[in-house]
């Protein structure tokens, strides 16, 4: 999928996926990475059905290899959404 800056601009690319690990629940281990110009940066969370999934980012390559902080995403439909990073820390000095 790609991934567009605020301003509507190409920013990058992603993907991620979802692992049901309990179907009584529902409950589903999620992974996701986005690719930056400078870097990806990672993230995974335990999440229930759509559409709001939270995730912990987990690190990453470049400038963000130390990167920290959550995100959300909203599914709106098939291959559709929305992912919001809130990045707490991130070494910009590469």
């Amino acid at each position: 999928m790609t991934s567009f800056s605020p301003h509507g601009t190409h920013a990058g690319d992603e993907g991620g996926s979802c692992v049901v690990v309990d179907a009584s629940q529902p409950l589903a281990n999620c992974t996701e990475v986005i690719q930056l110009n400078q870097g990806t940066i990672t993230a995974a969370g335990l999440s229930g059905p759509p559409p709001t999934k939270h995730l912990a980012i987990t690190g990453g390559t470049g400038i963000y290899r130390n990167a920290g902080g959550e995100a959300t995403l909203v599914e709106f439909g098939p291959a559709t959404g929305r992912l919001t990073l809130y990045i707490l820390r991130f070494s910009p000095g590469g």
